[in-house]
């Protein structure tokens, strides 16, 4: 009897074995197929009358494969598949075009599919765009809410191809104080000239920028034309650029390198500048001084800082002219320091001795910057 029961296990054992083996092999037809992946993600802009040849992948899924096309290439450009995972997009482009979308979409044997899209640019020959005057158009001081005569720009085509033209407009932050017109269409044939119409009506005063932006079929798009003008307000005006200037630690007795400021008239009328002046301890020089300052002009003030004693030092710089705001001021301030010691977080020279103020005891001071200005630290 135990005989009769090992053979009887040994038996089942042996069934049980084949049997999974054979489910194994049953279950081999039924393995998880890898879903279907297209390759790459995007593809490069063409060039007109150059070969344009790129491939395209297909991952995972059971070949063989079908590819077909949704939507239409740039004109002479063809889809080609081959007998494996891949296919060519490739012909020369004869027309010029902006952003050409169509999506590619591949199924397998096992009816998987997958659908990639793309946009395709084909674009002209380089650089075949030209714009007269070539600086862009800057317009004379205007006033606040008035239009100027207005300035033209040309486009010339000096290509042997059409150049297709998607877009023309204004950008830049003070775009809506220009207005612009143009008769270049949708497209601008070889050797062919359109125009720009531009006006500038400044709704603040002050200095006003913008652009126009073209968009086309060239290499070189966008193109870009600038645009500048000066608002200006009634009568005598006196503009600073800034109302404070702030000095860092400067030892006493030596005056700081200079910082700028400038003085405009947005005025419609001249202004007259009396005097210029600073307070102790600050300096001036300028291109200002006893002159007239015409409407839209500026000029430039520096100002220096060379503090008498140690410790904080504020001042003025003072402008008279004949502006209602008469007198504009600036607020000046410093820091004067001993020759031999700069504190923590000042100011210091790098080459040569070391200024700065002895650190607590276990600790080194130095000059962050040891080739020029930089400031005082501590380790």
């Amino acid at each position: 009897m135990v005989a009769i029961k090992r053979l009887q296990r040994s038996t089942i054992f042996v069934l049980c074995l084949v049997l999974a083996v054979a489910l194994s092999r049953c279950g081999g037809a039924n393995q998880t197929v890898l879903p279907l992946t297209i390759l790459p993600a995007s593809l490069p802009n063409g060039t007109l009358a150059t070969l344009y040849r790129q491939t395209i992948q297909v991952g995972g899924g059971v070949a063989p494969f079908n590819w077909s096309l949704i939507g239409e290439l740039p004109h002479n450009l063809q889809l080609v598949p081959d007998s494996g995972n891949s296919a060519t997009i490739s012909g020369t482009p004869d027309t010029a075009v902006q952003g050409v979308a169509f999506s590619i979409k591949v199924t397998d044997s096992a009816n998987q599919s997958a659908t990639q899209a793309f946009t395709v640019s084909i674009l002209g020959e380089p650089d075949t765009l030209s714009f007269s005057p070539t600086t862009g158009l800057s317009f004379s001081p205007q006033l606040v809410g008035t239009a100027s005569a207005t300035q033209a720009e040309t486009v010339n085509n000096n290509g042997a191809l059409t150049v297709a033209i998607n877009s023309t407009g204004l950008t830049g932050i003070n775009a809506a104080d220009f207005g612009q017109t143009n008769n270049c269409g949708s497209s601008l044939a070889a050797g062919a000239s359109c125009g720009l119409i531009v006006t500038f009506r400044p709704n603040q005063m002050g200095m006003r920028s913008a652009s126009i932006k073209i968009v086309d079929s060239t290499l070189g798009s966008p193109h870009s034309v600038s645009l500048s003008g000066v608002g200006l307000t009634s009568g005598t005006n006196a503009t600073l650029s800034t109302s404070i200037l702030t000095f860092g630690n400067q030892a006493v007795g030596t005056a700081s390198p200079a910082q700028s400021l400038m003085l405009s008239n947005y005025g419609t009328t001249t202004l007259t500048i009396m005097s210029i002046a600073a307070s102790a301890d600050f300096g001036e020089t300028d291109t200002c001084s006893g002159s007239s300052l015409a409407s839209g002009a500026s000029c430039t003030i520096n100002v220096t800082f060379k503090p008498s004693a140690p410790g904080s030092a504020s001042g003025t710089l003072s402008i008279t002219d004949d502006a209602l705001s008469t007198p504009q001021i600036v607020l000046l301030s410093g820091t004067g320091v001993t020759s031999m010691c700069i504190p923590q977080g000042g100011s210091c020279f790098g080459p040569g001795p070391n200024h700065c103020c002895p650190a607590p005891r276990g600790h080194h001071s130095y000059c962050s910057n040891p080739t020029g200005v930089g400031t005082c630290i501590e380790s």
